[in-house]
């Protein structure tokens, strides 16, 4: 796994000031990508984003990076009070819709990191979807206590006029065979 992570160092970088301008395929766009920093290897961290569908119903299937050795699609539910994070199978994005993975909701948990994540790293997470295919965007690393990037943060891409934006599509990571 380290040979894996160390093919990826490039793909590690510092932010800058803004987040990655929004990722467009197959009727849908991915903006707003950030996770928490943590502060060892080994640990966990979390993953959140937008989705904006502009086709017909679809779903978040499965998620992969090579900072972790498994992102795992979860659901904070109140269970009689107390909040627990569950497993699903999948994500959906409805027909028109937008679907937000935020702190107390949907979120991709990544499990056994590979190296700390610092705040102003940057790292390519492959999304797969059940109608869409899979797409890779890059993930902007905030502070470990972070609620999401700040508006200053988002730059101009809060405008969904056709951007196809500054991100990478398609099924590989720099050679990771993502399928």
């Amino acid at each position: 796994m380290r040979r894996r992570l160390a093919l990826f160092a490039p793909i590690l970088f510092a932010a800058s000031a803004a987040l990655a301008q929004p990722v467009a395929h197959g009727g849908l766009v991915v903006e707003r990508v950030w996770a928490r920093a943590a502060a060892e290897e080994g640990m966990t961290s979390v993953v959140y984003l937008s989705i904006v569908n502009r086709g017909g119903d679809d779903a978040l299937t499965h998620a992969r990076t090579p900072v972790a050795n498994a992102a795992v699609l979860h659901q904070t539910r109140n269970d009689s009070g107390v909040m627990r994070m569950l497993k699903v199978d999948s994500i959906p994005i409805p027909a028109g819709g937008r679907v937000v993975l935020k702190p107390g909701g949907y979120h991709i948990m990544l499990v056994g990191l590979q190296k700390p994540l610092k705040p102003g790293d940057i790292f390519p997470v492959s999304l797969t979807f059940a109608h869409a295919g899979t797409l890779i965007v890059e993930a902007h690393v905030l502070k470990a206590g972070a609620s999401g990037p700040a508006p200053e943060d988002m730059g101009n891409d809060m405008d969904h006029g056709g951007t196809s934006g500054g991100g990478m599509s398609g099924g590989d990571m720099g050679g990771m065979n993502m399928k």
